[in-house]
């Protein structure tokens, strides 16, 4: 990590920091840079988006297959309506 030049409260939990050697993006929720070394503040957030979206779709995909055990599971149980 390089030297900080300017560090700028984004929010609670968003920290925008300009260091010797780039921009660094830090979110206190997860307790983890989201960006590191950015070329310019809009590289940064850019970059957390990119993260943010690959976590999203790590998690939906996870609940859908969760999901589709669940109602695997339940329908074992579930005792079918006959017309």
């Amino acid at each position: 990590m390089g030297k900080l030049i300017l560090k700028t409260k984004l929010s609670d939990t968003l920290t925008l920091s300009e260091q010797t050697d780039g921009f660094w993006l830090w979110d206190d929720t997860r307790r983890m840079n989201l960006s590191m070394q950015a070329t310019t503040p809009t590289d940064a957030f850019v970059e957390a988006l990119s993260y943010y979206q690959k976590r999203l779709k790590t998690v939906e995909t996870a609940l859908v297959a969760l999901s589709s055990k669940v109602n695997t599971f339940v329908s074992l149980f579930v005792e079918e309506d006959e017309d």
